[in-house]
């Protein structure tokens, strides 16, 4: 896309971009049609279930700061987007979009992308690395997701896990996490077979084979709030970074019931699973059941664990309410000091 070099290029630019506007009855209000208005506009949202694809004349919007396309038919972006120099947020709500233009790269004061899930793969490799670098944030990315080393290409994930039973080595850990970007890499122990503690991964956890899935939820349901369709995190990453860097192996524990009226026995079934000789460093604690626990449970539960943990910043406590009648799990992540 060339420069602007006169006011006719000026004329010509608008005048396409309001004929556009007029086709696909995007008000005024949303598109200014003056001149003055149109070069000082800083956000555009458009919503149009038409929408195809969008004018090269929008990156000539040299002072928008925030695009959202609330477009379920687009296709692609112009490459020209990439001349949005000032553009800090950009939001594509669309799931037919093919490919992304290189030029998104080039918006250095980009902070911000959401895309769906499943199009966070089709960004530009550049934006991919932006990302990495923590150089912006790309909503969406997957919560939690389990890696196999046969898999040539990685999704992005916030936290990363494998499997130490599947021989990975110190290389292959380090390209898994420069592909993935996770804030933390867990290794799941669930057998035998141990693994040096690298420095590329957070720490272990050691569990049943059947346990994988469950600690993956803990860690979900714990740490991901969700609000209107969308994952975000609900404690900093900082906050957690003390409790979730593992010096040495966690265990995963865990204990069910069938009726809620038995709080105090599945608690029995946890606490006896964790060694009276033992102080706690990091306590994660996930219960699941028909109805939230009273006050006098909730203190019944924690007063127990809160006695053997050192320092309750890193005791994390989360209920979530199921629709299975009467039924109580406890599940709980713990690393002794």
């Amino acid at each position: 896309m060339s420069e602007i070099k006169s006011n006719t290029d000026v004329q010509l630019w608008m005048t396409e971009l309001w004929t556009w506007a007029d086709k696909f009855k995007i008000s005024k209000d949303v598109l200014p049609r003056d001149h003055a208005t149109l070069l000082a506009l800083t956000d555009l949202s458009i919503d149009c279930s038409q929408l195809t694809k969008l004018p090269e004349s929008i990156g000539y919007l040299c002072n928008l700061t925030n695009l959202k396309l609330n477009c379920e038919a687009l296709e692609h972006l112009p490459e020209s987007v990439g001349q949005l120099s000032q553009l800090e947020k950009l939001t594509v709500n669309s799931h037919k979009i093919q490919e992304f233009p290189d030029s998104i790269a080039n918006l250095e004061n980009l902070s911000l992308i959401d895309v769906p899930n499943q199009l966070i793969s089709r960004l530009p490799i550049a934006v991919i690395e932006r990302y990495r670098n923590n150089e912006l944030w790309i909503k969406n990315i997957t919560f939690t997701k389990l890696y196999t080393p046969q898999k040539s290409e990685y999704d992005l994930a916030a936290f990363g896990f494998f499997l130490v039973k599947d021989d990975w080595d110190e290389s292959q850990l380090i390209d898994l996490k420069q592909k993935t970007a996770p804030e933390f890499l867990f290794g799941l122990q669930t057998t035998e077979k141990a693994i040096k503690q690298f420095d590329v991964v957070d720490g272990i956890i050691i569990c049943k084979p059947d346990e994988v899935q469950q600690i993956m939820k803990v860690f979900e349901t714990a740490f991901c709030l969700e609000s209107i369709g969308v994952n975000y995190v609900g404690i900093p990453y900082d906050d957690l970074r003390d409790t979730l860097s593992f010096k040495r192996p966690a265990r995963f524990i865990q204990s069910s019931i069938i009726s809620m009226s038995k709080l105090d026995v599945a608690l029995s079934q946890i606490v006896r699973q964790i060694p009276e000789e033992i102080s706690i460093k990091s306590f994660i604690f996930k219960f699941e059941g028909s109805r939230y626990p009273s006050f006098e449970e909730w203190n019944n539960i924690a007063a127990p664990i809160e006695a053997k943990v050192l320092d309750e910043k890193n005791l994390f406590f989360n209920a979530e309410v199921i629709d299975e009648p009467d039924r109580c799990w406890m599940g709980a992540i713990y690393v002794a000091s």
